[in-house]
């Protein structure tokens, strides 16, 4: 069985991966992914989420992160794509 962890997609980056979630597997003989190398993941899955992801915040298991690249999502992680959120 792999270990994964969920993405959730809010807002624009849902409209841009026609997806509200997807579980997402870690990389083999890994217990974690780091900020970084899941966004590099993120843009390869769905390249319509490239401009939206440059903007985006990210919430871990319903925490804001900043957005510090050395950050680790690990299995059973939960993990929002919270575009920018515009209005008038």
């Amino acid at each position: 069985m792999s270990k994964e962890f969920t993405i959730l997609y809010y807002a624009t980056a849902r409209d841009a991966t026609k997806v509200s979630s997807e579980k997402i597997p870690l990389p083999s003989q890994s217990p974690f992914i780091s900020l970084k190398d899941l966004t590099i993941l993120l843009k390869e899955r769905h390249k319509k989420l490239v401009p939206i992801l440059e903007n985006s915040l990210y919430a871990i298991n319903m925490e804001y992160v900043e957005n510090d690249q050395a950050i680790l999502v690990k299995e059973g992680d939960e993990v929002a794509v919270i575009p920018p959120v515009s209005g008038g």
